[in-house]
């Protein structure tokens, strides 16, 4: 290996450790055997699927999310044996079952490079594995497409479901569908179906939104003794157990709650179901909380436990903001909606990746992965894979990692890598309480100067009287 490659990686630990992951994660007879398994009508010529992996792979993490300076330094190397033109319809006709399975078969490996033993989780479900869903539609999309040139307003590039392990935050699967305007519910069940045959020894409570408040899913989550708890919508009836009172209560931030017993669904719905309600009140917002779940033991599972866990679903919108704004989800590389999803699909695994190294800097710095910002890591690791790609070469790392072949040589690896990486600046900024704006005023002629807005503003303070005592 040259000597000057082998220093520059050495130097740059944190593009050395996602680097890392990459190739143990995403080898290549692992994307071959992917592609060759869902491929369905697609083929492989001379341009390979792990070769469009690896340049999207680039795009994304060093230039931003734009494909075009990816492809031209590859063609510039050597590296790239097509035409750049030649690289988007390749894009364009990836199949989704194809991204579906990056993600899947990626996820279950990045899962046992997990070594943080903080969980979110109360003490009560600490016993469940709670599994996050919800859905995403992918927005921006480029109008290079000759059918799309014309049309103004936003066009959407398809839909996505992802599951989300809520006690690493890890994106666990996904389902897709090209038409971004189809509900989420119907892409419950395949998401289910893959978590369960990835994870059959875990012990499940399913969470999500008030969408996917529905008879048929909550028969759907509840087999092979598994459970949910789904936030409830208003278009479900309920009917109280007239045996069972209701029992009030006070959660953690001193809210008041009432949990009460009964049935959802009609009489003569076969699909009928017992089930337990908690109604968290919230005077101050526009409506209040109100949850249903299966786990009807109040002792073993107390309510403020449940209503804790469900604030915790808030991190898969988190997921979805950061893999938009910091994973370039927002710069979409293809035109098409298969190729829409197969970035999507990437900009999980990417985010899946930052997520371990971000556990693992974490206990480097002896705090609360929570209180590690992802943008601002992701920011570092960013640059170091810049200055990699220029004073590096690709074959350095693949021919560090020839010793790591197992999982626990590349949980070693990536402990003495960020043993001491620890940086004060990663993380987060503590959220300052929101002001509440005065009255808008509207500038004359829809614009105005920003030096007399200020010249207006002293001159008004100044016209003001103090309130201060003058001085005898």
């Amino acid at each position: 290996m040259d000597g000057f490659a082998m220093e520059v990686l050495r130097r740059l630990p944190l593009a050395q450790s996602v680097l890392s992951i990459f190739a143990y994660v995403l080898s290549e007879p692992f994307l071959d055997a992917i592609f060759a398994e869902h491929r369905k009508r697609c083929y492989e010529g001379v341009l390979t699927f792990s070769m469009l992996v690896y340049l999207v792979r680039d795009a994304l993490l060093i230039h931003e999310g734009r494909g075009l300076p990816s492809f031209q330094r590859a063609a510039q190397s050597g590296e790239l044996p097509v035409l750049i033109g030649s690289v988007y319809p390749k894009l364009a006709r990836t199949e989704v079952g194809v991204s579906k399975a990056l993600l899947r078969e990626s996820s279950m490996k990045m899962i046992g490079l997990f070594d943080h033993p903080d969980s979110p989780l109360p003490k009560s479900l600490q016993g469940f594995e709670v599994i996050a869903f919800d859905g995403h539609s992918l927005k921006e999309v480029r109008r290079q497409l000759k059918a799309l040139r014309p049309l103004r307003g936003k066009l959407l590039g398809g839909k996505l479901l992802v599951a989300q392990h809520v006690r690493t935050e890890i994106a666990l699967a996904m389902d897709a569908c090209e038409d971004s305007d189809r509900n989420d519910a119907p892409l419950v069940p395949d998401v289910v179906k893959q978590v369960r045959g990835m994870f059959p020894q875990w012990s499940k409570l399913w969470m999500g939104d008030r969408q996917f408040c529905d008879l048929n899913l909550f028969g759907l989550l509840t087999q092979n003794n598994e459970h949910f708890l789904i936030r409830m919508n208003r278009t479900l009836g309920f009917t109280p157990d007239p045996g069972r009172p209701a029992q009030n209560g006070v959660d953690a931030n001193g809210r008041s709650y009432v949990q009460e017993w009964g049935w959802v669904g009609g009489v003569k719905d076969k699909r009928r179901r017992y089930v337990r309600k908690i109604t968290l009140f919230r005077p101050q917002e526009k409506d209040d909380v109100i949850l249903l779940t299966d786990l009807l033991d109040e002792t073993l599972y107390p309510a403020a436990d449940l209503l804790a866990t469900y604030l915790l679903r808030w991190g898969i919108e988190q997921m979805f903001q950061k893999v938009s704004e910091v994973f370039s989800l927002r710069q979409l590389i293809g035109c098409t909606p298969k190729a829409n999803i197969f970035q999507g699909a990437f900009c999980f695994v990417i985010y899946n990746a930052i997520q371990v190294v971000r556990g693992y800097v974490a206990q480097a710095g002896n705090v609360a992965t929570d209180e590690v910002s992802t943008a601002k890591l992701f920011d570092d690791v960013q640059e170091e894979l810049i200055a990699q790609s220029k004073l590096g070469s690709p074959e350095t790392v693949v021919e560090a990692m020839q010793e790591v072949k197992t999982q626990p040589q590349m949980k070693r690896l990536l402990k003495d890598l960020l043993a001491d990486q620890w940086q004060d600046r990663w993380k987060k900024t503590p959220c300052n309480p929101r002001k509440t704006r005065g009255r808008t005023e509207r500038v004359k002629c829809g614009r105005s100067s920003v030096f007399k807005v200020l010249q207006e503003h002293r001159a008004k303070r100044s016209a003001r009287p103090s309130g201060r005592r003058q001085r005898r």
